[in-house]
């Protein structure tokens, strides 16, 4: 998302977008996907699948893990490392995806079970993510999900 998609969502509540990258993966394939976003009316919770704005005008789509006073601590469902967003950052939240020819809505029961695996899951995960990136680097790849 960049400036034009922000606005549209400020201005209609809703913005469909088809993500690039592979912070979200496996539950957003890069260019594969498609999320809709609505805007954000009330404060993001743990679990919720957020865009903020980082930088100028970038928009990231990662997932809430912690709720501070100010700010929230996020992370992407393939990413070891926290960022910490201010809550003024945050501009919409995912409420469904199109995934392998099928939509899914956040209230579906399998991906909240996928939600806290994954979030649940994270003293494991973050340490084996850790590890991966260093051994990708040491051989000189590039990740590609």
């Amino acid at each position: 998302m960049g400036k034009a998609q922000f606005e549209e969502l400020e201005k209609n509540g809703v913005y469909l977008s088809v993500p690039r990258g592979i912070s979200m993966w496996p539950m957003i394939i890069n260019k594969e996907g498609i999320v809709e976003i609505h805007k954000l009316t009330e404060p993001a919770k743990r679990y919720d699948l957020v865009v903020y704005v980082r930088g100028e005008e970038q928009g990231v789509i990662h997932r809430v893990v912690y709720v501070f006073k100010n700010h929230y601590a996020i992370i992407g469902d393939n990413c070891w490392r926290f960022e910490f967003v201010k809550k003024s950052q945050v501009k919409g939240i995912v409420t469904k995806f199109y995934r392998k020819g099928k939509w899914y809505d956040v209230d579906n029961k399998w991906y909240k079970l996928y939600v806290h695996i994954w979030v649940d899951l994270l003293f494991i995960k973050r340490p084996l993510f850790f590890l991966r990136e260093k051994f990708f680097k040491l051989i000189g790849k590039k990740r590609n999900v």
